[in-house]
Formats: C-alpha cells, sequence, structure tokens
C-alpha cells in the first residue's frame, strides 16, 4: 500500500464532555494510535474493498447534505463542483471505532474539510471550528466542532470559556505527579447524537443545571489548569471530583458494565475513570504510577496507555 496523502488522528478530549456543550471549557490532544487516512481509489489492498466501497458511500451523502445547506452557511465555503468531480477518487482508510468517544466523525469531517473547502487552511481556528461543526453535524444532528477541529489541528487544543481558541503545548505522557493516563475499552458502543439529546433534556431541569453550571464545569476549569501547570493541584484528585459527579449524575452514559471497576477506582485510589466524550466505548482514566503493573495485568489488551 502507497503512503496516505493524509493521516487526520482521533482525538481524546481530556476535559469537557458535556460541559462544552453548553459553554464550559475543554481541553483535547491528538491521539495518533487512531486515524482516517486518506487514500486514492487506485490504493484500495486486497480485503479492503468493502471498507472503500463503505467510505465512498457516507462520502456522497455527505456531499449531498453540504451541497443542500443554505448559502452563508461556510466561512470557507465547499468548492461543490471539486466535491463532485473528486468524490470518487478518494476513500478513507479509518481505523477510528465509531461509538468509542475518539472523534471518527470529527476526522472525516477534518478530511473532507481539507479536501473540499480549499480555503480552510487560511482561517483562524475560531472559523474553522465553526465551519467543521457544520460538517459534522451530518453524524450527530449537533456539533460543537472541538472535535473536528482537534483532528483538523493535530495539535493540543484549550477552548476557554470566552469562546476563544489556543493551542497548547501538553505532553500527556508527563503530568504533574507521574500520573498516567490511560483508556479502557468497555466493549460497549454508544451513540452520540441520543446521549447528548438526553443530556440537553436534563438541562431543562433546574437544579441539574445549576449543578452542571456551577460545580462541575468549576471542576473542569480547575482540572484544565492543573494539567497545564497554570494551577498547583493534583490532577489525579481533580479527576476524581469529576469521576465522582459523572457517577452520580451522569450514570446512563457509562456502560453498566463498567459501573463496578469505576467504583472501585474511587474506592482503591489506585486509578480514576472519567467519560471519553459522550459515553460508552472508551473510558478514559487516570491511574498511579505504582498501580501500571498491577492494571495491565488486570485488563491485559482492554487497556491502552496515552503517551
Amino acid at each position: 500500500m502507497n503512503d496516505p496523502l493524509r493521516k487526520y488522528p482521533s482525538k481524546i478530549m481530556l476535559v469537557g464532555e458535556y460541559g462544552v456543550v453548553v459553554g464550559g471549557s475543554a481541553l483535547t490532544i491528538p491521539f495518533h494510535h487512531f486515524y482516517a487516512a486518506v487514500r486514492r481509489m487506485d490504493d484500495i489492498p486486497p480485503g479492503k474493498e468493502a471498507e472503500a466501497a463503505r467510505s465512498a458511500r457516507y462520502l456522497a451523502d455527505l456531499y449531498t447534505y453540504i451541497r443542500e445547506l443554505p448559502e452563508g452557511s461556510f466561512h470557507a465555503k465547499p468548492d461543490h463542483s471539486l466535491f463532485s468531480r473528486d468524490l470518487d477518487r478518494y476513500w478513507l482508510d479509518m481505523n477510528i471505532p465509531t461509538g468509542y468517544g475518539l472523534g471518527s466523525s470529527g476526522a472525516v469531517s477534518a478530511a473532507v474539510y481539507d479536501l473540499f473547502s480549499p480555503a480552510a487552511r487560511m482561517l483562524d481556528l475560531p472559523r474553522q471550528r465553526a465551519d467543521l461543526a457544520t460538517i459534522e453535524s451530518f453524524f450527530h444532528g449537533r456539533s460543537s466542532g472541538v472535535d473536528a477541529l482537534t483532528c483538523h489541528a493535530m495539535t493540543s487544543l484549550h477552548f476557554p470559556e470566552d469562546g476563544t481558541i489556543q493551542r497548547v503545548d501538553l505532553d500527556p505522557s508527563a503530568l504533574p505527579g507521574e500520573y498516567r493516563l490511560f483508556l479502557l475499552d468497555s466493549g460497549e458502543k454508544f451513540d452520540t447524537g441520543p446521549l447528548v439529546k438526553k443530556f440537553l433534556a436534563n438541562m431543562e431541569d433546574q437544579r441539574f443545571a445549576r449543578s452542571i453550571r456551577e460545580d462541575y464545569l468549576l471542576i473542569n476549569r480547575k482540572l484544565i489548569e492543573s494539567l497545564l501547570g497554570l494551577r498547583e493541584a493534583d490532577p489525579a484528585m481533580l479527576v476524581r471530583l469529576v469521576s465522582d459527579y459523572q457517577l452520580n449524575h451522569m450514570r446512563e452514559m457509562i456502560p453498566e458494565r463498567m459501573i463496578d471497576a469505576w467504583i472501585e477506582g474511587l474506592v482503591t485510589n489506585e486509578y480514576y475513570f472519567k467519560l471519553n466524550g459522550s459515553g460508552g466505548g472508551f473510558m478514559l482514566g487516570i491511574a498511579h504510577p505504582a498501580a501500571r503493573e498491577t492494571l495491565e495485568e488486570k485488563w491485559k489488551e482492554y487497556l491502552i496507555w496515552i503517551g
């Protein structure tokens, strides 16, 4: 197989899931372990024919969706004639699992944006985010653009509550306290759209909405500051607060088979879980350095260290 024309990494939202939907801050990193690679149709290896055909179908559907959007929907207007002419030239060779919180739709959106919106790279990050959110809405009905922008920018991004976007230098393998981040495969995929719809419905309850805005967003902001070295605070203890909050207020987003392990972490303090994206799929964890070998033995191939 030839080298891909371009590879778009998956993303991990270290902090901000659901909070970002209501204007909270977020911190994301690209995760190159999984990716979507743009390839030409004359570069399909044996055994990949069905994947290439499936890719061609959803790219065609995405083209139809974008073409029918109202005039002025984009800052970098898609070149519809280019899109139509070259649609059959490319396919996406992707190993990002869908429904796992890793931004599979964001990586596709980023690739389409680069392929068929020639002016995209000349825009600032906020306008790119808006365009990418418009493209990604094809998959979920509503998108913040955070996932797709992270896949597109291929760098760690901080999304403060003031609406700005900052590129940040963050090494996930060098956290304060030598803690290690990891993903654990729950074995159960969730669909983002219904989960976000459920959360927004919950936000209509005044007590829930007040708790999100006054408690959850505050914890998230402090955790981001800790991870970026802007606050002298133990990041693991702040993840513990997020973990406890999500267990008590967002339990329906956690696969039932993960509940015991989630609680065990809170009890033993060897590790803590939080959601990775909307829910289901991979759980994002932070582990005490002394627990690494124990967790590797316990979870084996279901565990992926980050960084």
